[in-house]
C-alpha cells in the first residue's frame, strides 16, 4: 500500500465559493485518491468539474504541480508531500470586433 501524504487542492474564484475556500487540504498516496478525497469533503464539487462519466468536463483543466492531466495516462499518480493539484475552468465567449 502506498504512503499517503499531505496535498493542497487549489480552487479558482468560482470553485471557492462551492468549496468556502481557496485551498482545501488532503491526505491520499495518489492524485486519483486526492480527487475523491476532495469529492468526499465538498460534494458539490464532482458536479462542477466532473461529467456523468467521472472525467473532468471539457472546459476543466486540473494540474498536478505544473502538469496538465490530460497529458497522463492515468490519475493513479503517487503523489509526494507538498503536491499541489490546482484547477483551471475555461471561460468561453469574448467581445466582438465589430
Amino acid at each position: 500500500m502506498a504512503r499517503r501524504v499531505e496535498a493542497s487542492i487549489l480552487l479558482p474564484g468560482m470553485l471557492q465559493v462551492v468549496a468556502g475556500s481557496a485551498r482545501v487540504r488532503v491526505e491520499a498516496a495518489t492524485l486519483a485518491e486526492a480527487l475523491e478525497e476532495l469529492y468526499g469533503k465538498v460534494p458539490a464539487l464532482r458536479f462542477h468539474l466532473c461529467e456523468d462519466s467521472g472525467g473532468f468536463r471539457v472546459h476543466v483543466l486540473c494540474f498536478h504541480n505544473d502538469r496538465n492531466t490530460r497529458e497522463l495516462k492515468s490519475l493513479d499518480v503517487p503523489l509526494a508531500a507538498g503536491d499541489e493539484i490546482s484547477f483551471v475552468q475555461a471561460i468561453s465567449g469574448g467581445v466582438d470586433g465589430g
